[in-house]
């Protein structure tokens, strides 16, 4: 995402499970976020949601349970997002961050002002 001159904010979570896809789904919906794309890392994807003036990643598919590795002979794992990236305009950051929280089942750790596990 690039960086304008306006305001700016990161927020991450750690190791992310959703209960269901469906759960993800919401996020991304209320949010307006519709643009999806697989970012080729190397030996590893990043999938990424954008929506006006704000992005998130994460380090799994939730939606579909591919893993970023994409690691042919593991079970696909629908809902677990692993690491989750969101940076963009601060209240939409603090938005999604906000509606994370709600929605997930397992959150090992979460920062709401920096992104230390993804991008």
């Amino acid at each position: 995402m690039r960086r304008s001159t306006r305001s700016y904010a990161r927020a991450a979570f750690d190791l992310t499970c959703f209960s269901s896809p469906n759960k993800f789904k919401e996020v991304l919906k209320e949010n307006k976020l519709t643009k999806y794309k697989k970012i080729n890392k190397g030996r590893y994807n990043v999938f990424s949601w954008k929506g006006k003036d704000v992005e998130i990643r994460t380090g799994n598919n939730p939606i579909t349970g591919e893993f970023s590795g994409g690691d042919k002979e593991k079970p696909r794992e629908k809902g677990y997002a692993s690491y989750i990236g969101i940076e963009g305009e601060p209240s939409k950051v603090k938005k999604i961050f906000g509606a994370i929280k709600t929605k997930t089942s397992d959150i090992k750790d979460e920062d709401p002002y920096n992104n230390p596990y993804i991008w």
